[in-house]
């Protein structure tokens, strides 16, 4: 009796699996020509051009968008086109307002650190909006800490 049902069983499954394996769709000619022309719709061949191109106006957007590098004036708190961030774009030459603006981009410049550059402590010395730490007279040892000029007297 068990093996009855065994045989009866493995039959129904052979069969469920047999009926399971798929079969062509395209038994007419017609039928195989809808397809083929469906399936050239979608997945073109390698003769036509099967990528994407560009677009015009991509074409224009990339065009549009030059990176301009755009200065502060020297001295500036922050000009991140010159200096990393905490710092700023000094003359190295003395120079005035008036003949800052006359020379336009083409001043020589360092990056300093105001909070702690002794030669240009608390801003540009060489604009007048810093202090040169070692031209302080009647010091021994001098330091630039938080922008402010440190000394200790002879």
């Amino acid at each position: 009796m068990f093996f009855s049902r065994l045989i009866t069983l493995a039959l129904v499954s052979l069969s469920a699996t047999t009926l399971a394996i798929p079969t062509s769709t395209t038994n007419s000619f017609l039928e195989f020509e809808r397809y083929h022309e469906d399936h050239k719709r979608h997945h073109p061949s390698s003769g036509t051009n099967s990528r994407a191109s560009a677009s015009a106006s991509g074409v224009k957007r990339k065009a549009t968008q030059t990176a301009v590098a755009t200065f502060a004036v020297l001295g500036a708190a922050t000009d991140l086109a010159r200096c990393p961030l905490e710092q700023m774009a000094c003359p190295i030459t003395s120079l005035t307002e008036s003949e800052l603006a006359a020379a336009g981009d083409d001043v020589p410049w360092e990056c300093v650190s105001p909070q702690e550059d002794l030669y240009s402590c608390g801003g540009c010395a060489t604009l007048g909006t810093g202090i040169d730490c070692t031209a302080i007279a009647g010091v021994d040892s001098v330091s630039c800490t938080a922008g402010t000029c440190l000394g200790e007297p002879f």
